[in-house]
Parts: C-alpha cells; sequence; structure tokens
C-alpha cells in the first residue's frame, strides 16, 4: 500500500532535530537540522516512487507501522552518532552502519516485509542528501556569523551628519546602545467614516493629492489606540507585518537600526522576543534601494551586504532564512523616495516581496507626510505612530549621554547631566523642542561642547532650523525634486518671511503648535515672496513653484506641517517666533526704529512676548541700550503695581543680554531686588514670583555675580531665601555642604527646614541621597515626613529608596505613611511591590492615608496598563469591603482623567 511518508517524516524528525543539535554542540539551529532530515527523506521517497509498487520500501506497511519504525530507527542511538558526523568529523554517515541498524529494526517485526536492495538504495540516497544540506546549513551558518559581525560594526554607532553643531573631531559619533532610549508608540485605530474613501493600493495609484489630504485627514480625526514602549513592537501587534509613523527626528531610523543591532547581537529579548528565538535582520534604507541599479530586493540586499565587506555569501543565503520565516524585514523610510509616482511603484515591490515571504516580521517606516493611507491596508498592516519623548525619556538620554561621552569620569558626567537637566527645567521652550529626539540630540551636542547650553536662545534655535531646512537631508544625499526658480539658500530667507507673516495672522493657544493658516493664503503668501526674489519668474510660475516648495518643506525638512485638510503650521511655534525675530532683524539692517516699533506695538502682547526677546538678544550694547531704556519708560498701564516693564527688562538680562552700561544694569538688578525683599502690600505674590523666577535665571550669565552681590547685600533678604538664590546662582555646593550640615541639627524645625530645602534644590547626588535616607529613621514624625517628600522631589527610584519608602509606609505616624505613598506615587517604580504595598494602604484605619495611596497608584499607573488591572481586581476581590470605594477612587485616577 502507498504512504505519505514526507507527512509521517515531519513530526519524527521535529523531534529528534534539538536532541542531535544538542549532543553536537554546534550553531546550527534545530531548524536547520530538521530541514535536513526532511530533505534526506524528501530525496530518498523521490528514488522510491521512481520504483515499482512492490519495491517500494514502506509498500508493505501502513501510516502507522511506518511512523512507528522510522521513530524508532532516527531515535536509535547508534543512528543519531552517525548523523552527527557531518558536524563532529566533516564526513557522511556510515551508510553500511545504517543499513544493519535498519535490519535489526526490521527484524523485531516479523510481521513486515522489506526488499533488501531498496534498504540499500533508500538509506543511500537519504544518506547523500542530508549531508549535502548539513553541510550547505554549516556554511550558512558560518556565513551568518559574518554577516551579524559585518552589521554590527556598520549600525552599531551613531554619526551626528547633517546636524550643524560644532563638535571635536572624535565626539561626531557614539554607540547606539549606549546613547539609545526605547520611545513609546500608540496604536492608530481606523475610524471609518462615510466619506466613500477606499484605503487599498488600487485607489492609491490612481488618487488626487486632494484624496490623499482627505485620506490623511480621516486618520488624524481618528481615536488612538493603546500606547506602549516601541521594544514591545514585534510582541504586541496582532499582525507579523506593520507599518510605524513618525516625524522628522523623532527616531525612526534609530529605532530601525537599533532593532537591527539587538538581532545582530543575538539579544532578542531586549525587543520582547523570547531569547532562543533566531531572527536574521534584513534591513533596506529605502533612499539607498531607489538609487541601487536594481530594483529587486535580494538582490540589493546582496549587493548592500557586499558593500559593508560581508564575505561572499553562499547561494541562496537569505532566501534560506526568508522561506523559514526566520528574518525581520525592516524597511526605513518610504517617504525618502521624492517623487510620488516612483513612490507608488515602490509600494508594489514591497508588496510582492512581503508577500512572497509572508511568514516573516516586517516593519515599515515613513514620515506622515509623505505617506499615503492607502499604500498598506491596515487589516493586513497595522499601523503605530512613534511618540515624542517624556520626561523621564529625556532624563534617560541625557545620563546616558554624559556617561557615554565621558566614561572615566563619573563625577564630570554627573555635574554635566544635571547642568543640562536643569538648564531644560528652567527654560521650557528648550525643554518642549527636547521632546524631539533629533532636536534632543542637537541641544546635548551644544551643551556637551560648550559645557552649557547657551543663554542665548537664538543661537540654539538657529542650529535647529538649519538642520532640519537644509543639512539634515543634504547629508543623507536624498535626491528631492529641484525647485525651478529658488535656490537653497534661498529657503531660509522665504521662511523667515513666511513666519513673520503667519506670526501676525493671529494667536495659538496650543503652546508647542504654530498659527494655522489655510493652504491658499500659504500660496498666495510664497507666490508673492518668489516673485519678489526673481523678478523674471510669472505670475503662474511663482505660484506652481511655491506648491513645490511647500511640499518640499512639509515631506522634506518637516518645518512646516499639514494639521489637517489644507491647514498648515509650523512644526513647533519656537520656529515661528524665532523666524519671525529673524525676518524684524534683517529688515533693522535698514532702519534701527523697526525694532523700537515692535517693542512699542507688541511690549505686553504675550504672542509676541518670544519673538521680542529672541529679537533684543541679538542685538549689539549700542542698541540694547536703546532698546532697555525705551522699554523702561514705556507708558504702561498699572506700572506702579505690576511692574511689567522692569521685569521685561529683568527677562532681558536673562537672555544674556549684551549690554555694558553699568549704572543701566545696577539699576534695574537694585529695583528687582527691592521688590523681592519689600514688604509692601502693593507688591503682589505673582510679582515676586516672577522676580525670583527672573533672578534665579541669571545663572550663567553675565549679571549672575552681580545678581547675588545684590542679594547678599540686603540685610531684608531671609535666610532661607537667600540660600535658594544662592543654590542658583553658583554657589549650589556651598549651599549643599550647609544643608547637609544642618540635618544634624539638635532643632527638629531646623532638621525639617533642611529636608525640604534639599529635595526643592533638586540635586539627587549619592551624598544627598544617603543623607535623606538617614533622616527617615529621624525619631521626630515631622522629619521624617519632610525627607519623604524631599525624596519624592529628587526622582530618585534607586531600589535602596524605594525600599526605604516601602518601610515607611508601616511607619506609626499617618502624615509619614502620606508623605512616603505621595513619594512612591512621583518616583514611577510600578512594580509589583510597590503596587501591592499601595493597595494594602488603601484599607489603612486613617481616609487621609488612603486618599494619598488611591492617588500614588493614579500616579503610577499612567503608563501601566498592569497597575489597571491589578487595580480593578483588587475591587472585585473587596466589593463587600467598606474600603472598596478607595480603590474606585484609584481607578479613577489610572482611566478617567486619561481621557
Amino acid at each position: 500500500m502507498s504512504v505519505d511518508l514526507l507527512a509521517i517524516v515531519g513530526p519524527v524528525v521535529k523531534a529528534v532535530a534539538p536532541e542531535i543539535v544538542k549532543k553536537i554542540n554546534s550553531a546550527l539551529n534545530p531548524t536547520d537540522l530538521e530541514k535536513a532530515l526532511k530533505a534526506g527523506a524528501k530525496s530518498a521517497d523521490e528514488w522510491d516512487n521512481k520504483q515499482s509498487y512492490e519495491q517500494h520500501l514502506f509498500y508493505h506497511c501502513d501510516d502507522k507501522q511506518t511512523r512507528e519504525l522510522l521513530d524508532q530507527f532516527f531515535k536509535d542511538t547508534g543512528v543519531q552518532e552517525e548523523l552527527q558526523k557531518p558536524f563532529t568529523e566533516k564526513t557522511t554517515p556510515n551508510l553500511q552502519v545504517l543499513i544493519k541498524i535498519f535490519h535489526k529494526i526490521k527484524s523485531e517485526k516479523p510481521n513486515l516485509e522489506f526488499h533488501d536492495k531498496s534498504i540499500e538504495h533508500w538509506l543511500k540516497k537519504f544518506v547523500d542528501a542530508y549531508f549535502e544540506h548539513t553541510n550547505t546549513y554549516l556554511k550558512f551558518q558560518i556565513a551568518k556569523s559574518d554577516y551579524l559581525k559585518q552589521l554590527l560594526g556598520y549600525f552599531d554607532g551613531v554619526e551626528f551628519v547633517g546636524i550643524k553643531v560644532k563638535t571635536k573631531e572624535e565626539e561626531k559619533f557614539a554607540k547606539l546602545p549606549q546613547i539609545f532610549v526605547m520611545p513609546n508608540v500608540v496604536e492608530q485605530v481606523e475610524v471609518r467614516a462615510s466619506t466613500g474613501l477606499k484605503l487599498n493600493l488600487d485607489l492609491a495609484l490612481e488618487e488626487t493629492a486632494n484624496q490623499q489630504r482627505q485620506e490623511n485627514l480621516l486618520w488624524e480625526q481618528q481615536s488612538s489606540g493603546k500606547k506602549f514602549s516601541a521594544k514591545e513592537l514585534l510582541k504586541e501587534s496582532i499582525r507579523n507585518k506593520f507599518v510605524v509613523l513618525g516625524e522628522p527626528g523623532i527616531g525612526k531610523t534609530t529605532l530601525m537600526s537599533y532593532f537591527a543591532l539587538m538581532l545582530a547581537k543575538q539579544q532578542t529579548e531586549k525587543l520582547g522576543l523570547s531569547a532562543d528565538l533566531e531572527l536574521l535582520p534584513i534591513l533596506i534604507r529605502i533612499r539607498d534601494l531607489g538609487k541601487a541599479p536594481t530594483k529587486n530586493l535580494l538582490e540589493y540586499v546582496r549587493i548592500f551586504a557586499n558593500s559593508i565587506h560581508v564575505k561572499e555569501l553562499p547561494k541562496g543565503f537569505f532566501e534560506h532564512w526568508l522561506d523559514d520565516g526566520r528574518a525581520l524585514i525592516l524597511l526605513d523610510g518610504l517617504d525618502e523616495i521624492a517623487k510620488p509616482g516612483d513612490r507608488h511603484e515602490f509600494v508594489k515591490i514591497i508588496h510582492s516581496f512581503l508577500g512572497q515571504y509572508s511568514q516573516n516580521r516586517a516593519i515599515i517606516t515613513s514620515r506622515p507626510a509623505g505617506y499615503n493611507r492607502g499604500f498598506f491596508g491596515t487589516d493586513e498592516f497595522p499601523h503605530y505612530q512613534l511618540e515624542k519623548f517624556d520626561d523621564s525619556q529625556i532624563d534617560l538620554f541625557i545620563q546616558q549621554w554624559y556617561n557615554s561621552r565621558l566614561p572615566n569620569n563619573p563625577e564630570k558626567a554627573q555635574e554635566r547631566q544635571e547642568s543640562l537637566k536643569k538648564a531644560l527645567a528652567t527654560q521650557e521652550r528648550i525643554k518642549l523642542l527636547a521632546r524631539n529626539p533629533l532636536l534632543l540630540t542637537i541641544i546635548a551636542l551644544i551643551h556637551r561642547y560648550d559645557a552649557h547650553l547657551p543663554r542665548q536662545r537664538h543661537k540654539l534655535y538657529e542650529q535647529a532650523v538649519d538642520t532640519l531646512l537644509i543639512n539634515w537631508d543634504v547629508n543623507k544625499d536624498i535626491e528631492s525634486w529641484k525647485l525651478n526658480y529658488i535656490k537653497l539658500d534661498d529657503i531660509k530667507r522665504l521662511m523667515e518671511r513666511l513666519a513673520y507673516w503667519i506670526h501676525s495672522q493671529g494667536e495659538s493657544s496650543d503652546k508647542e503648535g504654530g498659527t494655522l493658516i489655510d493652504r491658499d493664503e500659504l500660496i498666495t503668501q510664497l507666490s508673492q515672496y518668489i516673485g519678489e526674489c526673481n523678478y523674471q519668474v510669472q505670475k503662474h510660475q511663482a505660484q506652481e513653484e511655491a506648491k513645490r516648495l511647500v511640499d518640499h518643506i512639509t515631506e522634506r525638512c518637516g518645518l512646516l506641517n499639514e494639521q489637517g485638510q489644507d491647514r498648515y503650521a509650523f512644526v513647533h511655534k519656537t520656529f515661528q517666533e524665532y523666524l519671525a525675530g529673524e525676518e524684524i532683524r534683517d529688515r533693522q539692517s535698514g532702519d534701527f526704529n523697526e525694532v523700537l516699533n515692535h517693542i512699542r506695538d507688541y511690549l505686553h502682547n504675550s504672542h509676541w512676548r518670544e519673538v521680542l526677546l529672541l529679537l533684543i538678544a541679538q542685538q549689539n550694547p549700542k542698541n540694547s541700550k536703546k532698546i532697555i531704556e525705551a522699554i523702561l519708560q514705556q507708558e504702561t498701564p498699572y506700572e506702579e503695581w505690576l511692574h511689567r516693564n522692569l521685569l521685561f527688562a529683568g527677562t532681558c538680562l536673562a537672555e544674556d543680554l549684551k549690554l555694558s552700561d553699568g549704572k543701566l544694569i545696577t539699576d534695574i538688578l537694585q529695583k528687582l531686588v527691592e521688590l523681592e525683599v519689600s514688604n509692601s502690600q502693593s507688591v503682589g505674590k505673582k510679582v515676586k514670583s516672577q522676580v525670583f523666577q527672573i533672578l534665579c535665571n541669571l545663572n550663567e550669565t553675565r549679571f549672575q555675580a552681580q545678581a547675588l552681590e545684590r542679594l547678599k547685600a540686603s540685610a531684608d533678604l531671609d535666610k532661607g531665601r537667600l540660600r535658594e538664590y544662592r543654590a542658583a546662582l553658583g554657589e549650589q555646593q556651598e549651599v549643599l555642604a550647609e544643608l547637609l550640615g544642618l540635618l544634624k541639627d539638635e532643632s527638629q524645625s531646623v532638621r525639617n527646614s533642611a529636608g525640604f530645602a534639599l529635595g526643592n534644590l533638586g540635586n539627587a547626588s549619592p551624598q544627598v541621597v544617603e543623607a535623606l535616607l538617614g533622616l527617615l529613621k529621624d525619631e521626630s514624625e515631622i522629619v521624617r515626613y519632610f525627607a519623604a517628600q524631599a525624596l519624592g522631589n529628587l526622582s530618585n527610584a534607586s531600589p535602596q529608596v524605594v525600599e526605604a519608602l516601602l518601610g515607611l509606609l508601616k511607619d506609626k505616624s499617618e502624615i509619614v505613611r502620606n508623605s512616603a505613598a505621595d513619594a512612591l506615587g512621583k518616583l514611577g517604580n510600578a512594580s509589583p511591590q510597590v503596587v501591592e504595598a499601595l493597595l494594602g494602604l488603601l484599607k489603612d484605619e486613617t481616609p487621609i492615608v488612603r486618599y494619598f495611596a488611591a492617588s500614588a497608584l493614579g500616579k503610577l499607573g499612567k503608563n501601566s496598563s498592569n497597575v489597571t488591572a491589578t487595580v480593578a481586581e483588587w475591587i472585585s476581590q473587596h466589593q463587600d469591603s467598606e474600603y472598596v470605594g478607595n480603590g474606585i477612587d484609584a481607578l479613577w485616577n489610572l482611566v478617567v482623567t486619561e481621557e
């Protein structure tokens, strides 16, 4: 009778392969050995099928008997020893030994008949094919090792090309794993709208630009799905192929490089996958593919491997991994194919390739502006959006940045970290920019080179704008379509004029987003500017050039973003403000009254505040004096109570203004100090708060020492307040030493104040943390309360701090338990141990303690679905408890406040 040998042999060799691999201690994967065994069986079976039915080896066996015989044969110790020989001795298995073992097994089954010649020929075919394939697969493993080694060298580093920052030659490169911070992603959940649009490839090939903008708008209005770390992408995605979208500089290419690097290092667990999973990374930069002589993806991958000095790969190397579904295909930068028609063609190529090797995981990245929602259907390709960095990710980047840049000087690295964190904390506009990883890298490079961020923020903004607008894509050698009438050098000037016009149109309540402008208005303005730049351009030519320029700035540079159908804005309000200030400065070269007129018209207009500050900061000493005098003399309503002119002048000093008039500087500083120490009822708290902020912001400016001298000279200034000023204006170490000494004072109130002050200083050095941990054991409950608060404010979530605060949750004092719970919530450690302890605190006998426990759980769960689920489970288990309401309060904090 006939049997389906390949169907029978599959489960047998699948069970045997891992055992043999374990014994030979080879780099060969069990899957490869299984394939070799199957290949041997297939070759033997093909020979067998060419014989007459009566001569088929298993002619007298049914499926069950064949399975039992093969199972016994392959599990035989002698057979397995022979199967190991291609690895241990580089020879074929001994055919005669295998024949002898087969006869021995056959003799134990007298009711089965076999032709002796068939046994010999069948095993001969099996052995030859098995040896051929194991030999090939061993070559593949050797080639793979070299391929991964070369990938490590290629993807292991980050070169800061395209970033317009003056750096030392040796610092233009960094090891990717040392500075990489894993971003978050948000799943994009499609909302079907009754627009009549179909999101499929056929439509994408035919649609008009207007239809594409409508589709993009539809997606922008959709609800967002689950948010999670990008390291979980390969595990979280409901499909094995998906699209990752992200704005310019958000880290798409870096993320793909990191994925390739972790696979090359065989550290799959860092990507949320099993540690024993073997995946071959295949990373394709689509811009490079677009310039390659071939558009065949496999051929391109082979060319790429050769370009990074991989030794000649054996034939069928990439197909081997792809056929098995053991590759991760990374297709980076679909938007970097500039021409829309070419981009459609590449989408077809990608669809075909991924369809051919459908068992493999694949990630496609693109900027939203260069992506069409019809390229890849969401049913098959889930879509995710890369998120900007949050505070914890910014802090982690800064920590890793300086630890990698100053590996032999940890104290200096810590000092630089604290300096940069402080600079971001005190300059909100720069902190908002730092949420973009590219701009954060620019900021870090500037800080590394200068040891501080420039107080004159316009210098930082200039480098950021030039990087986005001019240098970034140029250094990546991306060929955008050519503009016909304007040059690359003209674009920034056009953007300055555009920014000023847009800024003049009205305010934006969004701290980050620029003012929204209709596309038609945008085209009209740019057409006018282009015509003024080139008098030979006809009106219709200028209009077409303006359309091309908008597409270029939106898709390639990312300085403008489409925010809704036919509505545009600068990607960040700061860039709009900076460029608007540059436009005024360009006009100033002809008439300085242009600057004074803007100050007269917009001095206390919040919409123009940043524009004026950036403009004033660039003036020479002579003009600076004129401007400050004009500000102080401005007729401003209620100035005797609000002091807005003086406060604005002080803010200009904090921009490190070039001002050499000593008397004018002294006058401003003295009046600010007088407001600080004034006991008059006519000086409000808001004014004093502004004064404190301005004087502290004079740190690292040319006015720092003089301001501190004036503060110290004031007999009416409270000692605690003076200590805060000293810490902000260059004497933090001296203040730190004083406070650490005061922690040992006999007076409880002194220890309280010192602990509280340490928390406010923001210095989380080991010395400070150790001192505060010691204070948690103080005999005074008030001291313990303030010490716990201080630790929460320092954001140091080390195991020692968390353990100490957990112990404090059992303190006999309710106010101490409050403070410990609140501190744990601020630290953000959502470990099972912390969550369990806070859940236990929901049953505390004191209502206020239960309130703080619920509040802390709410803070911990903002980025953790596990905490939410744990709290919900706790509620279900305590439904009849008098404390269930506290659990519901915690659930409210977790769920409702996120909406």
